[in-house]
């Protein structure tokens, strides 16, 4: 079985993101990787203001709902959808309030994704490019 093409260290394109809420980043960078049957992310980026965010979570790569304590939400599902295509739901109890759709390129140097989250005042996405890091 191949390696799936979303794993892998990319560095975000920031004039190629769009964003419906908030303001893209200046810089960003974007770690996939597996562990055993979980999926592992770790994400750092810079803000326009030149302020540095890090965040790490993840969990088992199965399809299914796992209890989470991160804040706001009560499960997490992350799905291997093929060896291009990698899912997350983030949920409050029964309602979605993530979504996250990434889609590697076919020679897997490109990684786009999108993020949805629906709200009161409507669902807004942010989309992303990323370019596959060399190590």
């Amino acid at each position: 079985m191949n390696q799936a093409k979303y794993l892998g260290t990319w560095q975000l394109i920031p004039e190629l993101s769009i964003y419906q809420s908030g303001e893209p980043p200046g810089s960003g960078l974007y770690v996939i990787s597996a562990e055993g049957d979980n999926i592992n992310f770790e994400i750092s980026w810079t803000d326009l203001a030149g302020q540095s965010h890090e965040l790490a979570f993840g969990g088992p790569l199965d399809g299914n709902l796992h209890e989470t304590d991160a804040h706001g939400v009560t499960h997490v599902m992350y799905e291997a959808i093929d060896e291009r295509t990698l899912d997350s739901t983030a949920f409050a109890d029964e309602l979605i309030v993530l979504y996250a759709h990434r889609v590697a390129s076919e020679d897997g140097e490109l990684l786009a994704v999108s993020q949805t989250q629906p709200g009161e005042q409507g669902t807004v996405t942010n989309f992303q490019v990323y370019r596959r890091q060399v190590p």
